[in-house]
């Protein structure tokens, strides 16, 4: 039983939780935070200090008197007592030593506002379940809410996992390249563990240290299977199945489910006398709670099934957990196909470089080879002219210089030179007269003079 103090006094405790109240101590007591300490107006408390300082803040808070309060949750109304006071009336529950001491104390009229508040709810029969069934109801449709689409993600990505028979022949190929890669070491195998999928873009090429294993993978199904590069689209549900916490989401249900069930029974045991929110609430939700149960069932049976399929077990692997590893994978996969693209394309760039630098090369060559052709062309015509033009007095044989002023002569007597006029003939007489001689052309002499200075 609490001793009462004086103000600013140390609450002594015996036998480790129970105050003693003294014979003379009935006029004295711990004051309440509003009195003056002195004076007919000084209130005892028999709270510590912490405790009375924490139901006065909530005295305020709520902002109702302790009658309107018990009213409030005998009918549950959540008009008068919303969820958050609720919940602010549930953290400063009395406990069941102050529910004793309050029973022998509490309608003393010396005690303070805090005090008869805390006395108030202890006369409130039941408070604790009420008031959890009254948040319970208040909370409902939020906890559905949020509780039903994670079902929704992990049945959706259970089945199409399960059906996607794209990713399945990923799955093989990829075993055949572990079976290739073993095969000197162990026997084939007709499976891998899923964990293994993280690896392959771990294994790096001893060559390129920038190439993993994954994109030799990656590179071989789109050169021989093509069609299973947009193994993606049979799981589009798995990324949001892969931020579900299972084992949160099964300890909400069940605690819904708990409260849902709690509030069912208070609705029986009041019978008639029950509040008409609460059966109000019951008869509206009833309905959703079914569907809510059948829909955690549903994704629990459709996981199991598609985590079995894979050769795992679902006590040991969560769905977040599961459905996280197919959705590192696919992006890894993404990731390695446009890196091959990019190095395709780089590879691409140099080669059709290195092909315009030897084309440029290839037409520089021919162009010098034409030029030096053309040159030596050139120069030969040239050095020929230059041979014809000269006469070499070593070739001149016997009789030859005779041959040529001869031919020179007969030359000058077919075609004349144009710069000699050809001279007029006169007409012969009829007289006896003899003709008169006509001597050689001057022009003739000139050429013979020349060709003869060449030839000395």
């Amino acid at each position: 039983m609490f001793k009462l103090q004086p103000a600013g006094g140390d609450a002594s405790m015996e036998n480790g939780n129970r105050l003693e109240v003294g014979a003379n101590a009935a006029g004295a007591g711990q004051h309440s935070p509003g009195s003056t300490g002195s004076g007919p107006t000084k209130k005892n408390t028999l709270l510590d200090t912490k405790r009375l300082q924490n139901v006065a803040i909530t005295r305020r808070k709520l902002a109702l008197e302790p009658r309107e309060i018990m009213a409030a949750v005998h009918q549950m109304d959540l008009n008068t007592l919303p969820a958050d006071k609720v919940d602010i009336l549930s953290r400063i529950l009395p406990h069941e030593e102050e529910r004793k001491i309050y029973a022998e104390r509490g309608g003393d009229e010396a005690l303070s506002d805090e005090d008869r508040f805390m006395a108030a709810l202890c006369e409130i029969e039941r408070l604790e379940h009420k008031l959890s069934v009254m948040r319970v109801m208040a909370d409902f449709d939020e906890s559905a809410a949020l509780l039903e689409p994670q079902f929704t993600h992990v049945t959706a990505a259970s089945k199409c996992a399960r059906e996607a028979t794209m990713f399945h022949r990923v799955l093989e190929v990829i075993l055949a390249f572990g079976n290739y890669m073993n095969s000197g070491r162990k026997g084939s195998v007709y499976g891998f563990r899923l964990a293994s999928l993280d690896s392959l873009a771990i294994l790096k090429s001893p060559s390129d240290r920038s190439l993993t294993l994954l994109h030799m993978v990656v590179e071989s199904i789109e050169r021989s299977f093509p069609e299973l590069m947009k193994f993606s689209e049979q799981l589009k549900f798995v990324d949001k199945a892969s931020g579900v916490q299972w084992d949160s989401v099964l300890s909400d249900m069940k605690e819904l489910e708990s409260g849902f069930e709690m509030a069912r029974k208070e609705r029986a045991m009041k019978g008639e006398n029950c509040p008409a929110p609460l059966a109000k609430f019951l008869d509206t939700h009833d309905e959703r709670m079914k569907q809510l149960q059948e829909h955690a069932k549903l994704a629990q049976k459709t996981y199991e099934a598609c985590i079995e399929f894979y050769g795992e077990s679902a006590r040991t692997m969560p769905p977040n957990e599961f459905f996280s590893k197919l959705s590192k994978f696919i992006v890894n996969f993404t990731r390695c196909k446009q890196e091959n693209d990019a190095r395709e394309a780089a590879e691409k760039r140099q080669r059709d470089e290195a092909e315009r630098r030897s084309r440029a090369a290839s037409k520089s060559q021919q162009h010098d080879g034409m030029m030096r052709e053309l040159a030596e062309r050139m120069g030969n015509g040239n050095a020929a002219k230059r041979q014809r033009g000269k006469i070499d007095s070593q070739q001149m044989g016997h009789g030859d210089f005779e041959k040529l002023m001869s031919g020179l002569k007969e030359t000058y007597a077919v075609s004349p030179s144009p710069n000699v006029p050809t001279p007029s003939r006169r007409k012969v007489s009829a007289s006896p007269s003899p003709a008169p001689r006509v001597g050689p052309p001057v022009a003739a002499k000139t050429r013979v003079v020349a060709v003869d200075r060449d030839r000395q």
